[in-house]
């Protein structure tokens, strides 16, 4: 089924896309742990902290990081 496959792959694009626009230099791990969280995907209590000696978004990052993946189509909370 690989058509199938192609069209979910494409339609995962926009994703893809505002995940790399909004991350954030050196802040990998902080930028995964609360983008997965604005979807749902929790972690813990600490959702968007990460240890240290990690460093954790500012909030403008945070809402670059809301506003791209909201833009892509993924319904955020």
């Amino acid at each position: 089924e690989y058509a199938k496959a192609r069209a979910v792959s494409e339609s995962l694009q926009p994703v893809r896309d505002a995940i790399k626009a909004s991350k954030p230099a050196g802040k990998p791990q902080a930028h995964g742990k609360y983008w997965q969280g604005l979807i749902g995907q929790r972690g813990g209590d600490d959702v968007g902290y990460v240890r240290r000696p990690l460093l954790n978004l500012t909030e403008d990052e945070k809402t670059k990081i809301r506003s791209a993946l909201a833009g892509s189509g993924l319904k955020v909370n």
